[in-house]
């Protein structure tokens, strides 16, 4: 008789705020996975629910730690620190995991190639979400038509396909916007983040870089449900909220970067975009012709989504002071003005 195969423990991360209705679909995913339960370590960190969030994170089995100080990025490195798993991973509290083999797919590059740092898929778009929501899904990385611009395709990361995955090699300067990934454990504790009491997810994935774990896999097939936002106007208002709780605050201590404003290159691809956006007919067509290859009339958002993000994040940029600096150094980038001191930049969301 074939021996059973001896699975190993994985610790999943979510972090909660007030969220009830999507925390208890994300938990469900988790729990109907045909895996292992009892190799199946969830750990909660409750930024101070006043809802049902922390009750109904137990109610699952979760290892509940609640943080009413903490944000984001303090949360998730407690939350690490606390996993106990052969690998780990971090997803937000409405996502949902996509079938009944989600880490059975996730894990099979992982153990088959030790070399591998991580694993990661992609979100896909289901009708019975909000037409923004479907909309973005259609990206792999849930980027708006802005952020899709700006950054990396995967594609370019592809060096090999395997049964069931793609492997994949990053580079410093050319990494997709994957900050989702299901890490090996033993090789996150000897890269620098696991030093750091905050974590940003697209730095966890510099790092690894940087210590020489440049190998990652790309699984499609497992997939996400990512419920990121109700209409475009909640989307526009995630985007100022990240802007102001992240990039400006943040920007001189992360490295992830999807606009560097010292790159004339860069700047003139983000005028490029305003110019195209702005011209309304280039994007309509865009979206024309990706409604068409997916039979889904929610593409038709193209000029709409495009413009609003855009112009609601440049705007944002001229009326704060951070915000107006970095535009300060693209320009002086752009006429090369390199005299002056630098300071680092970011543009993304």
């Amino acid at each position: 008789m074939k021996q059973a195969f001896n699975w190993p423990k994985i610790s999943i991360i979510v972090l909660t705020l007030n969220e009830e209705q999507y925390l208890t679909k994300c938990l469900q995913s988790v729990r109907r996975q045909k895996y292992p339960q009892k190799k199946i370590e969830i750990i909660v960190v409750d930024n101070g629910s006043t809802d049902d969030s922390v009750r109904i994170a137990k109610s699952f089995g979760a290892k509940v730690t609640v943080n009413k100080k903490g944000d984001v990025y303090g949360n998730w490195a407690i939350a690490l620190h606390k996993a106990t798993g052969d690998f780990t991973y971090m997803v937000d509290q409405d996502i949902e995991l996509r079938g009944n083999k989600f880490f059975q797919k996730m894990l099979k590059p992982l153990i088959e190639n030790k070399n591998i740092m991580a694993s990661f898929t992609r979100k896909y778009p289901r009708k019975d979400q909000p037409s923004i929501t479907r909309f973005i899904s259609y990206h792999p990385a849930q980027c708006d038509p802005l952020y899709e611009f700006l950054t990396p395709s995967v594609e370019d990361s592809f060096i090999s396909k395997n049964k069931g995955y793609i492997m994949c090699k990053f580079t410093l300067g050319k990494v997709p916007p994957f900050g989702r990934q299901f890490y090996r454990i033993d090789f996150l504790k000897k890269t620098q983040s696991w030093k750091q009491v905050r974590v940003f997810d697209h730095d966890l994935v510099i790092k690894s870089i940087k210590k020489g774990y440049d190998l990652f896999a790309y699984v499609p097939s497992a997939g996400l449900f990512h419920h990121h936002a109700r209409n475009l106007k909640h989307l526009l208002n995630k985007r100022i909220r990240n802007l102001k709780m992240h990039y400006f605050p943040e920007n001189e201590t992360t490295e992830y970067r999807w606009l560097d404003v010292h790159n004339k290159k860069d700047v003139a691809k983000m005028i490029l975009w305003i110019v195209y956006v702005n011209l309304i007919f280039p994007a309509f067509v865009r979206g024309v012709a990706r409604a068409l290859k997916h039979k889904d009339l929610v593409l038709l958002m193209e000029p709409i989504v495009a413009l609003a993000t855009t112009d609601v994040i440049l705007f944002n940029f001229v009326v704060d002071k951070t915000g107006r600096s970095i535009l300060t150094s693209s320009v002086r980038s752009l006429l090369g003005w390199n005299a002056v001191k630098k300071s680092k930049g970011a543009f993304g969301l």
